[in-house]
């Protein structure tokens, strides 16, 4: 997915969700989740940062020193839901740290 599309798609999207977790190696999360999508959809990363690009939405990935951030969109709700959930599981696949896990903020609705 190129970075114009990106846009287009976060412009086109009405509803997002993020979670944000802290003391992980933030980058080597965003190669796993990114590398292992890429084998099924659209995704691509680099050190800092990652997209997920799902049929129903994509899913961005950003790395700050002190933690990983995640931000989904979606143009429902339930499509968001579907997405949200899909990134959580794989994150917990590869954490394998129970107590390690994704929260997400409530659905924001941008109109």
């Amino acid at each position: 997915m190129s970075i114009i599309n990106q846009v287009q798609s976060q412009q086109t999207a009405k509803f997002k969700v993020i979670a944000a977790i802290n003391n992980l190696d933030s980058s080597r999360m965003i190669k796993r989740l990114c590398k292992h999508y890429s084998h099924k959809v659209d995704a691509g990363w680099n050190q800092n940062q990652g997209y997920i690009q799902f049929a129903m939405g994509f899913c961005d990935l950003q790395a700050k020193p002190e933690h990983l951030t995640l931000t989904c969109w979606a143009n429902s709700q339930a499509e968001l839901e579907e997405i949200a959930q899909c990134v959580a599981r794989h994150f917990a696949r590869f954490i394998k740290q129970p107590e390690m896990q994704l929260t997400w903020n409530s659905p924001i609705c941008e109109t």
